[in-house]
């Protein structure tokens, strides 16, 4: 180097004029005076390109706050240019620094973020959700939450329990019923953790979520028959239709001989628990009516209750004489 180099420093002018990306770039990263590495950091930016973005972005970290901060405007003054390139440092140091960029840029950064959704870095794939549910919370926008609750599902299926966990969270505090069908999929999650929270979203979803879960009742999967259990007599003891408090029963009877001690012992629970009185008043109604043609299945519906509905002698005798006076004036 020269002796007036040496004396002044490198010409950044110069080097911004010829393009010199890397010999800028060697600027930012050495330990020249800050004025210096500030002074090449805003030519990198005026250079612009994927090649100066690179060096910008690794500044996002540097330990000293004005580099960093120089870097940061400069890369918030590409936009969604350097969309790309900040969604591949959300795993790294400047992760939030990137992040904070990628929320400046507003609806510009929901199909960036999507995408980031899937990416092979697990790091990448939690800043990338929670991008989206920030974006989420300052815009409120039918895309945004659209884009998110996407995401969401997808993440449920993740390698890493804890993106799941995170993912059925989500889905909880957005109390959307068209995340049933995955919830209730993921009951026979391998993580504990996971199934819980799945547990609590679907509970959280409530009656939109009893199709599904009848579906989980007949699982193959243990820890999937014993939540829908669970799961159908804690939503069916509260305000729902009769008629999805009239097909969890059923189903529940169904279940009441499960060769597993355990779901038995849950679907006998849940059938103590749901209401059945209002049901069974109103199947008993139906079967009076001589114009129906499904008094087998009504009278099928009763006899399941007579055999495993928790009912007291007193109501058992009631329905049986009901049933019997219905039957024979038929």
């Amino acid at each position: 180097m020269k002796l007036f180099e040496r004396l002044l420093g490198p010409n950044i002018s110069k080097l911004e004029s010829h393009g010199n990306i890397e010999a800028l770039t060697n600027i930012v990263e050495s330990d020249n005076h800050l004025d210096l590495r500030i002074a090449a950091i805003e030519a990198l930016s005026r250079i612009g390109g994927p090649q100066a973005t690179g060096p910008l972005i690794t500044a996002l970290s540097d330990d000293d706050s004005e580099v960093a901060q120089a870097a940061e405007k400069a890369v918030a003054g590409f936009g969604s240019a350097a969309g790309a390139a900040l969604i591949g440092a959300l795993g790294d140091q400047g992760g939030d620094a990137a992040m904070k960029i990628l929320l400046s840029l507003g609806d510009e950064a929901i199909e960036l973020l999507r995408d980031a959704c899937g990416a092979q870095d697990e790091g990448v794939r939690r800043r990338a959700l929670d991008g989206l549910v920030e974006l989420d919370t300052r815009l409120h926008n039918d895309e945004v939450r659209e884009n998110l609750f996407r995401a969401l599902l997808g993440t449920l299926g993740d390698r890493s329990a804890e993106c799941r966990v995170f993912a059925a969270t989500k889905l909880e505090s957005l109390g959307d019923a068209r995340a049933s069908r995955a919830l209730a999929a993921q009951l026979k999650d391998g993580e504990d953790t996971v199934r819980t929270a799945c547990r609590q979203a679907l509970k959280a979803i409530a009656e939109p979520a009893v199709p599904y879960l009848l579906d989980a009742l007949t699982d193959r999967n243990p820890n999937s028959r014993r939540l829908a259990a669970e799961l159908l007599g804690e939503v069916c003891r509260g305000e729902v239709r009769i008629e999805s408090r009239r097909v969890a029963l059923s189903a529940l009877a169904d279940r009441a001989s499960d060769s597993n001690a355990e779901i038995a012992a849950a679907v006998r629970r849940a059938l103590e628990t749901i209401p059945k009185d209002g049901v069974i008043a109103a199947r008993l109604e139906l079967l009076a009516d001589p114009e129906r043609s499904d008094h087998e299945d009504i009278q099928e519906f009763l006899n399941q209750m007579l055999t495993h509905g928790a009912l007291t002698p007193e109501s058992k005798a009631r329905i049986t004489e009901r049933m019997s006076s219905l039957v024979f004036a038929d």
